[in-house]
């Protein structure tokens, strides 16, 4: 396993005491020197508000690097918990940084490796990070095996995908609670049950738009008190719930080999069936 901090770069930035632009002194020192990884992590970064966000991130140097140095410990706890579930799970590239507040972790590929990534300014409390690092990690080893040529923004690729992971992390992580594992973080049972109430809608939702690239966001971003049918990330919920049907007679090597044409044909069948009690 390789490990890349980022936040030593950044601290090394926050201590600096210019009166010049921030922004740009940032985008000198912490990005130009890194640039084949930020451009890569760009979507997740939100850079166009580094101008509103550095100032409060450099006031927490302190407390980003000792974030940083807990990220590490998260993923190497992660890592070890996927060899149980995938004996071969390839060798795994993370990256610790801070992320200007717009994403806490994501998986992607990097000069065509997976990667996972970690922002320490969104890390959740201790113990949940352990989640987030596994949830990512299986990302990560999902694109190396199968999904590295599947759309980005396809609901059924991305209700696989998230459910997958959630599946697996409650399989690995049995002590946390449901919120831990949808949310990274506790007090989330009134939007569980808000998405337990509406489980029928939601299928007849989701079955509409199953093969569309236009409505990813709608089922996986959100505020858990979004108004409306579809709560906010509701798509996490349901996907774990498909998820834990679709792997009980198959193992998570297995599942992580399908193309995507099967997994959309599964995801379709458990979605027509009556819901289970």
């Amino acid at each position: 396993m390789m490990i890349q901090d980022l936040v030593a770069p950044f601290a090394e930035f926050a201590d600096e005491k210019p009166d010049d632009d921030m922004t740009t002194r940032w985008r000198k020192r912490v990005v130009e020197p890194h640039a084949e990884i930020y451009r890569v992590i760009e979507p997740w970064m939100g850079v166009a508000d580094a101008g509103q966000r550095l100032p409060d991130l450099v006031r927490s140097r302190d407390e980003l690097v000792v974030r940083a140095r807990r990220a590490q410990e998260a993923v190497h706890r992660a890592h070890s918990l996927l060899r149980r579930a995938l004996p071969d799970a390839g060798r795994m590239n993370a990256v610790v940084l801070v992320g200007l507040g717009k994403a806490n972790g994501w998986a992607t590929p990097v000069n065509g490796t997976p990667t996972l990534f970690l922002a320490v300014d969104r890390l959740p409390e201790p113990g949940y990070d352990v989640v987030l690092a596994l949830h990512e990690m299986l990302h990560a080893e999902h694109l190396r095996r199968a999904s590295h040529d599947w759309p980005d923004n396809r609901v059924d690729a991305d209700l696989f995908r998230e459910g997958l992971a959630v599946h697996v992390t409650a399989r690995l992580i049995p002590e946390m609670d449901a919120s831990g594992h949808l949310w990274f973080a506790p007090g989330h049972h009134e939007w569980i049950l808000r998405c337990q109430d509406r489980e029928m809608t939601l299928r007849r939702r989701l079955l509409a738009d199953l093969r569309r690239t236009d409505r990813s966001s709608a089922w996986f971003s959100g505020a858990a008190d979004r108004d409306g049918d579809l709560p906010g990330r509701c798509g996490y919920w349901l996907g774990w719930r498909l998820l834990d049907r679709m792997m009980v007679d198959t193992s998570l090597e297995a599942a992580m080999h399908w193309p995507l044409p099967e997994v959309s044909s599964r995801l379709q069948h458990l979605l027509e069936e009556p819901v289970p009690g």
